[in-house]
């Protein structure tokens, strides 16, 4: 009777386990989105604005190295070349 009990107890353990760390999961998420603000215009006006450290919005703002006029160094080998 002890073999069947320890299969049962495992095989609703197997199935009420991720079960419960899915509805946590669910629930989890649920609250993180209550607590995110939604953005308004004034939000959404500053994140527009890049911070700093943030890339070049376009080409012109590069300055004088585009892509057409930035040099191509080529491969380069350490130690000039293949062993001899």
């Amino acid at each position: 009777m002890t073999l069947i009990a320890d299969f049962l107890a495992g095989s609703i353990l197997t199935l009420i386990l991720p079960v419960a760390m899915l509805i946590a999961l669910v629930v989890w998420y649920l609250l993180f989105l209550k607590r995110v603000p939604e953005p308004t215009v004034e939000d959404g006006a500053a994140a527009a604005t890049p911070g700093p450290g943030a890339a070049p919005a376009s080409a012109a703002d590069l300055g004088s190295v585009t892509p057409a006029t930035a040099p191509n160094p080529g491969p380069t080998t350490p130690g000039g070349g293949p062993p001899a």
